[in-house]
């Protein structure tokens, strides 16, 4: 073997080496932003507001007819929104909300 084919031998692994400990280093280092919040717990109360980034949500809490719900819908472009009562869990398309595209209990 030539020292030209010994030497880029030799710089392929040292580059796939580095670049494998580089991959490492960034998958221990960082974790994605909906485990990273997964610890926390947050009391909301009527009128408050939240953004879901990892899910890209916004909730707020309301109440109709006297229960609070938690509504939740994507800020741009919503095809479905979402209520969460206390006894049920209702689903429904933008624009129709008479008639639930899925409904349940928690």
């Amino acid at each position: 073997m030539s020292v030209d084919t010994r030497r880029r031998l030799v710089l392929a692994a040292l580059l796939l080496a580095a670049a494998g400990i580089g991959f490492s280093i960034g998958k221990i280092a960082t974790a994605p932003a909906a485990e990273a919040s997964a610890a926390h717990r947050y009391t909301l109360r009527v009128g408050d507001k939240v953004t879901i980034p990892a899910v890209n949500q916004r909730c707020a809490v309301y109440t109709e007819g006297g229960s609070p719900e938690l509504y939740c819908a994507r800020s741009q472009r919503p095809r479905h929104q979402v209520t969460i009562f206390r006894d049920s869990i209702l689903i429904w398309k933008v624009g129709n909300p008479d008639r639930p595209a899925w409904s349940g209990k928690p």
